[in-house]
């Protein structure tokens, strides 16, 4: 095989590579949570749909609460997304 065919070859497998690691969802951050609450996101973590119900921060710790659950879970143990992700 001629080197120019294997270095095309390699430009295009470069090529979908970069494509994927732009198209992958970007976690919603701590500042953002505001919009998002009443919505659904997807836990990371659970790896489920939840619907965010409220967020709060008390010195270091930041909590989330979801309307499925009763209790307080640490912001920092999870990542929420605004779309599925699948690994």
């Amino acid at each position: 095989m001629p080197k120019k065919k294997i270095i095309k070859e390699e430009e295009k497998i470069q090529d979908i590579k970069t494509k994927q690691v732009q198209n992958k969802p970007k976690a919603i951050k701590w500042n953002e949570l505001d919009k998002y609450i009443g919505q659904p996101v997807w836990d990371s973590r659970e790896k489920k749909w939840r619907i965010l119900d409220g967020y709060k921060r008390n010195g270091y710790t930041f909590s989330i609460t979801f309307s499925d659950i009763a209790d307080w879970v640490s912001f920092n143990d999870r990542s929420l997304y605004l779309e599925e992700v699948k690994i």
